[in-house]
């Protein structure tokens, strides 16, 4: 989603400008400096220490991930997980399975939340077998994602396109560092920098990947997460374009299961994700919402499709 100028961010209020910077690297992870700077209507000095800080001391990381499709990764889940007992230890086992890509310690009455993909559904089946085996784990609800409407960290749109071994050395860089440089690229792949900035400006034109920031740990003094699942009532598309429109929004998806419809809805304050809520309550096509506050997340990493088309 296109980040529109905000100059209303003073230099002084370094939360605001921490928050908005890291929507902007979520539009676009390798924007410049001299861009953000202008996106935020503040100094590039100032971007340049607000940034420097927010991925030395909180752990920011822009990366590059790999749409899920192309690497055929064709199911997508989102589970809430009832346990008996602390939720930590079972979230952290979560965590070391390798088809998630996120897991959350949230408030509500299945105190975990987790998001896995799948090559099929014998991959899902055997995912799902091996967390209802975690200690603790007392039930599961599970939802498909049949449609995602809008994630960060996915294209919007993907075409069809043939990569070779220097697109796959490329696309393992930048899931190390998605802001480095076609200089560094070019002498890590062993080519020249214009070529290296053609080959990143084609995997990112096909949609083939990503480039976003992710924020580390997720959570912060100034950004607040909480987590909607959706019944349906009459048609979804009204419910689908509120979703897409909203710039709260981080994650929309279509799904079947415990829900209709699952959203993600991230502010710098509370009472700005309550508003999204509100207006999702007061749309009549919203039948029934639920809702469940992220406070801790264990596990975000977006980066491990690659290995599918890398190493087979």
């Amino acid at each position: 989603m296109p980040i529109r100028p905000d100059r209303t961010v003073p230099e002084r209020d370094t939360d605001a400008l921490d928050s908005s910077l890291v929507r902007a690297l979520q539009a676009d992870g390798r924007a410049s400096i001299h861009e953000l700077a202008r996106t935020l209507g503040v100094s590039r000095d100032l971007v340049s220490r607000r940034l420097g800080t927010l991925i030395g001391r909180d752990g920011l990381r822009v990366v590059a991930a790999l749409d899920p499709g192309f690497a055929g990764l064709n199911v997508l889940i989102h589970g809430l997980v009832a346990v008996d007992g602390r939720a930590r230890p079972v979230a952290e086992q979560l965590a070391d399975l390798p088809d998630t890509v996120f897991v959350s310690l949230v408030g509500g009455s299945s105190p975990v939340v987790f998001e896995s993909r799948h090559g099929d559904l014998d991959e899902l089946h055997a995912t799902l077998s091996a967390i209802r085996e975690i200690p603790g784990v007392r039930g599961l609800r599970v939802s498909t994602y049949d449609a995602l409407l809008k994630e960060f960290i996915t294209a919007a749109s993907v075409t069809s396109v043939k990569l070779d071994r220097l697109d796959h050395e490329l696309i393992a860089v930048l899931q190390d560092d998605g802001r480095a440089s076609y200089r560094e690229l070019a002498d890590k792949v062993r080519l020249s920098p214009s070529s290296a900035r053609a080959r990143v400006r084609r995997l990112l034109d096909a949609g083939v990947i990503r480039i976003a920031a992710i924020d580390a740990g997720g959570l912060s003094r100034n950004r607040v997460a909480v987590g909607v699942g959706i019944g349906l009532r009459g048609s979804a598309e009204p419910v689908h374009r509120y979703l897409v429109d909203a710039r709260a929004v981080d994650l929309a998806a279509d799904a079947h299961g415990a829900y209709d419809v699952i959203a993600t809805i991230v502010g710098t304050t509370r009472t700005g994700v309550l508003s999204v809520i509100e207006d999702l309550r007061a749309l009549p096509e919203v039948g029934s919402l639920e809702t469940w506050a992220h406070l801790d997340i264990i596990k975000e990493d977006y980066t491990r499709t690659l290995g599918r088309i890398v190493r087979g």
